[in-house]
């Protein structure tokens, strides 16, 4: 009888149970190779999330109060995976990094596995689609220089994977080494940059990323209209939406670039988003 992989699969979620309890149920039931465990931080859902979840004998629900976000749900399911592992309560082969709005395609962890042939130090990323199937939402990040924080999101064009910097984490797979030396999640971020800083922390501690040729599922890219890139909004609203949370506030911006780039680029790029919104552009 063959040994099936196993896998603890982590996630943070508020307020959308459908999305959360088919994004788990599809992970487990589309792939048959694989063993899951999940560990899903909730954040004080009221739409009886944190419940749906409960029922399943293999999913571990944390609770968080309301003001986790994104980067701060990731760390509670990131620190309770960390102790398990060292209790040695759970002792999986990789840890999945996913988020919960994926619509998962039937075998798509699977692939992943196998395109990692058994690899200690290599991370894959699973690309999303829009909801045209075609067109990518979220993947690998690329660097496109070697100074300023620009990049591309990208996909591979072959089975032996695309070489990136970092990643978006909707669909993320480590090897159980990998993810204990790297340990948790930056503390200075609460909703965005967390996983792109994330990646990068992966890589000091000797990983190599790889981004696959083949989607994992739908995951609709989030729209810029409310955001403080949007250009149509008054210029004191996109203020208050860039220093919001779930913006992209100044100190969180400048720490990202001053950790992974250089002093010269965190300067200059966490003060450019200002000039862009004076501008109106």
């Amino acid at each position: 009888m063959t040994m099936k992989t196993k896998v603890l699969g982590l996630a943070t979620c508020f307020n959308r149970k459908d999305k959360t309890v088919n994004a788990v149920k599809s992970l487990m039931t589309g792939n048959s190779n694989i063993e899951f465990d999940f560990i899903i931080a909730d954040d004080n859902s009221k739409d009886g999330t944190a419940d749906a979840l409960a029922q399943f004998e293999n999913v571990e629900v944390m609770h968080g109060d309301g003001n986790s976000y994104y980067t701060g749900g990731m760390r509670i399911a990131i620190a309770r995976a960390l102790e398990l592992i060292a209790e040695k309560k759970i002792e999986p082969d990789y840890v999945l990094l996913f988020n919960d709005d994926v619509d998962f395609y039937d075998g798509a962890i699977d692939g992943l596995v196998e395109r990692n042939s058994g690899s200690v130090n290599k991370i894959w990323v699973g690309p999303t689609c829009e909801s045209d199937g075609v067109s990518l939402s979220y993947g690998g990040i690329a660097r496109t220089s070697n100074w300023k924080p620009k990049f591309k999101i990208v996909k591979a064009d072959s089975y032996d994977g695309l070489k990136v910097n970092t990643f978006n984490a909707n669909c993320v797979l480590i090897p159980v080494g990998i993810f204990v030396k790297t340990g948790n999640m930056d503390p200075v971020y609460h909703h965005s940059l967390g996983d792109f800083d994330y990646g990068y922390m992966t890589g000091r501690q000797g990983a190599e990323i790889y981004v696959s040729d083949e989607y994992v599922g739908m995951c609709p890219n989030n729209s810029e209209k409310g955001t403080w890139r949007d250009a149509t909004m008054t210029r004191r609203a996109r203020f208050k939406a860039k220093e919001s949370i779930k913006g992209v506030p100044f100190g969180e911006f400048y720490h990202y670039i001053l950790k992974n780039y250089n002093f010269p680029a965190a300067v200059i790029f966490s003060i450019s988003p200002y000039i862009r919104i004076l501008l109106g552009i």
